[in-house]
């Protein structure tokens, strides 16, 4: 398919297609001088969108196709790769949550403050 065909098939821009055609995470096919875009590039696109909703950022996915293209889809490398990438990211969220709650706490106690002064 064309890239009109595959960006709507995905609900993105023809800019987001061509970043990620830069970042090597989607590699068209050529068919003579025109991209051809496979159902392979729209698992790949879908992936990729997967990863960035769980806070991967593009660096992280790009990794994890490297390892991807160099070992295959099931290898122990590439699952071991995706599992660090989660824990990190987890762990990344866990604290910040801590941090919310800190500011959640510290708000609720200044506007108990300013209740008693009213």
């Amino acid at each position: 398919m064309k890239i009109g065909e595959f960006i709507k098939a995905v609900n993105t821009t023809k800019d987001t297609v061509r970043h990620y055609e830069d970042l090597k995470l989607i590699q068209p096919s050529w068919k003579g001088s025109v991209k051809d875009y496979k159902d392979k590039d729209i698992n790949d696109f879908m992936a990729i969108k997967e990863m960035k909703d769980m806070g991967l950022n593009l660096k992280d996915i790009q990794v994890i196709f490297e390892v991807k293209r160099n070992f295959g889809c099931g290898s122990p490398s590439l699952l071991s790769n995706i599992k660090q990438k989660l824990h990190h990211q987890l762990y990344a969220l866990q604290e910040e949550e801590k941090e919310i709650k800190k500011k959640k706490l510290n708000l609720q106690e200044t506007l108990k403050e300013l209740d008693q002064l009213i």
